[in-house]
């Protein structure tokens, strides 16, 4: 019953409890079973509440966290689909200079790509900046502060890695499909 996670923690009728009440019922005439003849205070379920609470929030920040770095990536396909448009010309003329569409594609996807990196690690670097900044102020005796694991870390670099193959694959293709003649008279 501890482990599921869906039904209330109030509704716990944990073993010490019930052996106190039914010591007390017996002294006191009234039905063991009644979980309101007597209140007990349980540090236990104060500590699987906020347990619930913080995985809850981590919940929370985690979908937070995707959802902000899945519209940087729709922010960097905007930039790569802008940049697509104003080096029109100069792909019509690779592409008649003898440029294959896989060399136009991976071009304009490693562009698109490394911006991601790049931004998303700049962003990295100002959240561990912050972490940093705000556990110098005085912490109260049993919070750890704010840190950073491994495991986030490397879940939100592979998150990021693979927005950016999605953010910047239908820029690149679209530039690898641009038609030599049509990129040659492209003006801007």
């Amino acid at each position: 019953m501890l482990n599921d996670r869906t039904g209330r923690i109030e509704d716990i009728d944990w073993p010490l409890e019930q052996n106190v009440r039914a010591i007390l019922a017996r002294r006191h005439r009234f039905d063991p079973a009644d979980k309101q003849a007597v209140t007990m205070w349980d540090t236990s379920l104060n500590t699987l509440m906020f347990g619930r609470m913080i995985g809850h929030m981590k919940e929370f920040f985690t979908i937070v966290g995707v959802v902000t770095l899945m519209l940087g990536g729709i922010g960097v396909m905007n930039i790569m689909l802008v940049a697509v448009t104003e080096r029109t010309r100069e792909i019509g003329v690779r592409k008649a200079l003898g440029a294959t569409t896989s060399t136009i594609q991976r071009q304009f996807f490693l562009e698109g790509l490394f911006l991601t990196l790049l931004s998303g690690g700049a962003g990295m670097l100002i959240a561990l900046g912050l972490c940093r900044l705000i556990n110098l102020a005085p912490m109260p005796a049993r919070f750890s502060g704010m840190i950073l694991s491994w495991g986030s870390g490397l879940t939100a670099l592979g998150t990021l890695m693979v927005i950016g193959v999605v953010t910047s694959t239908y820029p690149a293709r679209r530039a690898a499909e641009l038609p030599p003649v049509e990129a040659l008279r492209f003006e801007m």
